[in-house]
């Protein structure tokens, strides 16, 4: 995922800075270091703070195998999916609470239904051979986040190795962020971002504090204009129960 520069660069003219350039980007410069490492966390709070519309996703659940304290109120116990921003709801509206990135619930099949921040389990090619064959790939995972590895992997082959014994550098990132794949968000959500993200400018960069809680209330309306048309949109998806007489035939 790379930066949205046009949104960087408003939220920049909106605090009276200068915008950024594709020089900026080649020198890497103290502005874009700062909008680079701010863009990426105000994404993924904004992500966690109200049920988007765009980048839903919807997953059945896996019982953990992590040695956790058991909730005696619920029966089941499962992980978060490694890339939920937030909750939404089960499948058939099952009740549910969320607790140290697990989700409990007494769903026995547990399906979940949450916004996606779309961060991404890379695969590592691991190279595995016996004499006098060729070598065959296996493809495997990261892991979860809390995952504590076992082996430490390498990228390459055993030919990659110099004649010191050290490893090739891993390949330059092709992307800003590329461990996140773009997903397909709606206008308000990047509104959202522009405004938040010019707030928290504002105190880095312009050090103005009366502009950056300007900013701070126009992103705080934004916000609330999502909340808004997200419950509206659940709120058109839920049955109404038939009256009595319908069922009975006599409506």
């Amino acid at each position: 995922m790379n930066m949205n520069l046009e949104l960087i660069n408003r939220a920049l003219f909106a605090i009276g800075q200068a915008p950024i350039t594709k020089a900026d980007i080649n020198a890497d410069n103290t502005s874009y270091e700062i909008c680079k490492s701010y863009y990426l966390s105000t994404f993924l709070e904004a992500l966690s703070e109200v049920e988007w519309v765009g980048g839903r996703k919807r997953d059945r659940l896996v019982r953990t195998g992590r040695p956790v304290i058991k909730n005696e109120k619920y029966l089941y116990s499962y992980d978060v999916p490694y890339d939920c921003a937030k909750p939404i709801e089960l499948q058939d509206n099952e009740y549910f609470i969320v607790e140290d990135r697990l989700i409990l619930t007494d769903d026995p099949e547990a399906e979940l239904l949450y916004v996606s921040n779309g961060k991404a389990l890379r695969p590592i090619a691991v190279v595995t051979m016996e004499l006098g064959e060729n070598p065959g790939n296996e493809y495997l995972t990261a892991g979860q986040p809390w995952t504590v590895p076992d082996i430490t992997l390498y990228p390459g082959k055993p030919s990659d190795i110099n004649a010191e014994g050290e490893l090739p550098e891993d390949p330059a990132p092709v992307s800003d962020y590329p461990d996140y794949i773009a997903l397909d968000y709606e206008p308000k959500f990047f509104e959202y971002i522009e405004k938040k993200l010019a707030a928290k400018l504002a105190v880095k960069l312009s050090e103005q504090p009366k502009l950056h809680m300007q900013l701070l209330q126009e992103a705080l309306l934004v916000k609330q204009e999502a909340i808004d048309a997200s419950r509206s949109s659940k709120a058109a998806k839920i049955k109404e129960d038939p009256w009595w007489s319908d069922e009975l035939g006599l409506g």
